[in-house]
């Protein structure tokens, strides 16, 4: 486990493991909208051992991926009919 995290570290390894999950569908895009990327960042998180990628502590990685240039918000999406709505973190594609 590393000790110290660098900014463009943090941001390099959650969009790895964004990015392997999305691929092999263990973490879900819920924009409707195909230029964006809307997806919860404790998804990531609890995912990231799974998919062989090493995160920081959530709270040093929300910060850091505030400060992503890719970042939007953070808003209410609704899923499909029937479900619930859940709080993701909007990313330009």
């Amino acid at each position: 486990m590393q000790d110290t995290w660098t900014q463009d570290q943090m941001i390099e390894r959650f969009w790895s493991a964004a990015n392997k999950g999305l691929d092999e569908e263990v973490i879900k895009n819920h924009s409707i909208d195909p230029k964006l990327l809307a997806i919860r960042l404790i998804a990531v998180h609890a995912m990231s051992e799974q998919l062989g990628v090493e995160l920081p502590p959530i709270y040093l990685l929300r910060k850091a991926v505030r400060r992503c240039p890719r970042f939007l918000r953070i808003r209410w999406v609704r899923g499909p009919k029937g479900t619930r709505p859940v709080s993701c973190w909007i990313f330009k594609q």
